[in-house]
């Protein structure tokens, strides 16, 4: 059986970024908590985040491009500038996580709840966002700047809590 060498742990990871190392790029951590923490500009290109905890964490700027992160935690993070280019983000919690400026074009979200999270200047060009939950989101007032062009909506709660592709009922 191949060892794998891309296995970290939590504290791996805080150690060498408190030393000033910041490429994670193919990391594997399973389950690691680092809520709280500092992790600004930190690179996790391509890595697994399965269940990873990162809620109140600063991870401005960070490059999370084609990383799977299945049912990670992100409640009050702050994600803004953050690269999430192709993250499979299915089953993350991302309420009140803050995603001004993020780049989250091709971002599978479908089925996560955005609820209360500022999503000012994102970009979900071709995100996948079915059945994702938006409702009290701050959109800001660049809304315009959140880039939902062929971003599937499909059962999307948006803002106000209009449920996105479903007919509007009429007042009887």
């Amino acid at each position: 059986m191949k060892p794998r060498r891309n296995l970290k742990t939590t504290d791996d990871i805080l150690r060498q970024y408190r030393s000033g190392y910041r490429d994670f790029a193919r990391s594997i951590v399973e389950a690691g908590n680092f809520s709280k923490r500092q992790l600004s500009d930190a690179n996790f290109d391509g890595a697994n985040l399965t269940g990873c905890n990162f809620s109140g964490a600063s991870l401005k700027r960070g490059n999370f491009n084609a990383t799977i992160l299945h049912n990670a935690s992100f409640k009050g993070a702050d994600l803004s500038r953050a690269t999430l280019t192709g993250a499979d983000l299915r089953g993350a919690d991302l309420r009140q996580v803050n995603l001004n400026g993020a780049d989250l074009r091709y971002a599978n979200l479908e089925g996560v709840v955005l609820a209360g999270a500022n999503i000012s200047g994102a970009n979900f060009d071709g995100a996948n966002l079915k059945d994702a939950n938006l409702k009290d989101t701050n959109p800001g007032r660049l809304w315009w700047k959140a880039n939902l062009d062929e971003a599937r909506l499909d059962g999307t709660i948006l803002p106000d809590g209009t449920v996105f592709g479903q007919p509007a009922t009429k007042p009887e």
